[in-house]
């Protein structure tokens, strides 16, 4: 087993995650592909996501979703994640069964029972029939005039069930929204895995985006059973191959690592919050120090703020804020940096300015 040193790890990394020096090629796509699923519940930040990782602007990656090319949903821990569309299907065959299971209390909280859920069903059917899209507020809307609540959190555990359990999506926007839509209705380019092919291909292609990683990493971040996702492992077969860091067996590709081991780490990088840079893995040591931890995630709370990573490393934080004419980004470093490792910065900054379609001013704090 090759060991390699965590410089070595995070510069495979960071080629895996599409953070070198080269953009992923193939647009908004390209990063759905390669990430296979990214965290999205800050909706900007995931946007962002995709465009550091591919060059691509922010409108482009919202035309992915206008034309079905990418979707949101709730495939992975329950939460919130940006994919490509033709993946929805198997994974939630994979997944849902016991993502709603692990939500039974929270059901019986809300009171909401199996007739009511199928309630929803029926009117979000109805709603959205002919591919036709809602804003959240909208159908929201419509469950209370067909006489379902949503008070408290009665309307977004509906409408995680409903996207959970396979009948909506969120697709298109209207504007900087995004809308639901009937996942049958907006998808209609679909994968079919099941059994070991389907956690064969979940491995494949979560170390496709995130390698080296342990199989504790993948177990994690997919809330499968580690029995599961080893079968999906040995399916893999040859494909994949084992390296040791800090004395443990990290998994990555075999051969099929094209373009990385000449690839180079991108100087500097500002990337958002919930990124899968950190958020892809169960132990994020190698990329954050323990004492920066608590900068960058306050009070342990699972809200991760955008981060600034050099060479691979968090070494700061930061921050915008948007006006009619310009982004002012707020560059909060944890040490101070060099006059190169600012000028690297100041690109990255360029590079987040010409995604959001607007002038870019750095502020340092």
């Amino acid at each position: 087993m090759e060991p390699i040193a965590r410089a070595e790890l995070l510069r495979r990394r960071a080629f895996s995650h599409g953070l070198s020096t080269q953009a992923l090629p193939g647009g908004p796509a390209a990063a759905a592909s390669r990430l296979f699923a990214l965290q999205g519940q800050d909706l900007p930040g995931v946007l962002w996501s995709v465009g550091v990782r591919t060059g691509a602007t922010q409108d482009e990656v919202r035309a992915a979703f206008n034309d079905a090319t990418l979707v949101r949903t709730w495939p992975f821990r329950g939460t919130l994640h940006v994919m490509a569309a033709e993946d929805v299907y198997w994974v939630l065959a994979l997944t849902a069964e016991r993502t709603v299971r692990s939500a039974a209390r929270r059901r019986a909280e809300l009171d909401l029972d199996q007739r009511t859920l199928e309630r929803a069903r029926d009117t979000a059917r109805e709603a959205l029939a002919g591919r036709r899209a809602l804003s959240r507020k909208s159908l929201l809307s419509r469950f209370e005039s067909a006489g379902i609540s949503t008070a408290g959190q009665r309307g977004y555990h509906l409408l995680w069930h409903l996207s959970v359990t396979g009948t909506t999506v969120l697709g298109p926007f209207d504007g900087a929204e995004q809308q639901f839509a009937l996942l049958d209705e907006w998808v209609d380019r679909r994968r079919s895995l099941d059994g070991d092919a389907a956690l064969a291909e979940l491995a494949r292609r979560y170390l496709a985006g995130r390698y080296p990683a342990t199989e504790a990493d993948l177990a994690w971040w997919a809330k499968l059973p580690v029995t599961a996702i080893r079968r999906g492992l040995e399916a893999c077969g040859p494909e994949l191959e084992e390296v040791e860091y800090d004395g443990a067996a990290h998994l990555q590709p075999g051969q099929q690592r094209d373009g990385a081991d000449s690839a180079r780490i991108e100087t500097a990088v500002l990337l958002p919050g919930f990124d899968e840079y950190l958020l892809g893995y169960t132990d994020r040591s190698a990329a954050l120090a323990a004492e920066h931890a608590p900068l960058t995630v306050p009070g342990s709370n699972g809200v991760f703020k955008p981060t600034l990573v050099l060479r691979g490393r968090v070494a700061g934080i930061w921050s915008r804020k948007t006006t009619r004419t310009s982004t002012v980004v707020t560059v909060r470093p944890f040490s101070p940096l060099s006059t190169r490792s600012w000028n690297a910065v100041e690109r990255a900054a360029a590079g987040y300015g010409r995604f959001l379609g607007t002038p870019v001013v750095l502020g340092k704090s």
